[in-house]
């Protein structure tokens, strides 16, 4: 799977073969027929550790990591008192903006089917003014959290605990291990690691945006 941002960036995702014919190089065709296909566009994608040497070989470079972690959230850590509230319509304009400023490309093609795709969309606010926003989505037995957008950790906090009360299902998602506070506090709230992986780039000395700002992708597969 290919999701694409236009010419300055692409994110792979989905990379996958059956067990039955593992070790037989279909990976590898898989990945430089996406390289055919992309040309001179930056690639990224999130690496396991069956994965990585693969794309080493194939001029990708380790730019941070990331935690998978999942568990049902148990309210032991308290959030900051950040004004949270679920995401209307006449949001949206304000929730585009403050997306193409921290992830650094337009995804508008993503976000508007937010509200669709997304059981829960939360907005963080402050004076007013929309400071973060967050998604939960359905996937097998868990909610995963994913965009995380949000002006601090406290606000990303805020927005975890909101989208926590809104749902009897465990909470997924995957947090860069740069955010070391937001990982603590989620694992004082019974959210644990389950997975590590490899946020990877190619022909990019990093990817666009502020890191600092962004919390958790969409998912994994699209960036």
């Amino acid at each position: 799977m290919v999701t694409s941002y236009g010419p300055g960036l692409a994110a792979i995702g989905m990379v996958l073969v059956a067990e039955r014919y593992a070790r037989q190089g279909l990976g590898r065709r898989l990945m430089r027929h996406v390289l055919a296909e992309a040309g001179d566009t930056p690639l990224t994608l999130y690496a396991t550790a069956n994965g990585q040497p693969l794309y080493e070989q194939l001029g990708f470079t380790e730019t941070s990591r990331s935690e998978m972690v999942r568990g049902r959230f148990t309210f032991t850590a308290p959030a900051p008192a950040v004004p949270v509230r679920p995401a209307t319509a006449e949001d949206l304009p304000a929730i585009l903006r403050l997306d193409h400023e921290i992830f650094g490309l337009d995804r508008t093609h993503m976000i508007t089917r937010l509200p669709a795709f997304s059981d829960h969309l939360r907005v963080a606010e402050d004076g007013g003014e929309i400071i973060g926003f967050a998604a939960a989505w359905p996937n097998m037995d868990t909610h995963v959290i994913g965009p995380l957008i949000a002006r601090d950790p406290g606000t990303a906090q805020a927005l975890i605990a909101s989208l926590a009360a809104a749902t009897d299902r465990p909470l997924r998602t995957d947090i860069d291990v740069r955010h070391t506070s937001l990982l603590s506090w989620a694992k004082e709230n019974g959210i644990d690691t389950i997975a590590t992986t490899s946020v990877m780039v190619r022909s990019l000395p990093d990817l666009p945006g502020d890191w600092r700002r962004r919390f958790a992708p969409l998912t994994v597969a699209a960036g």
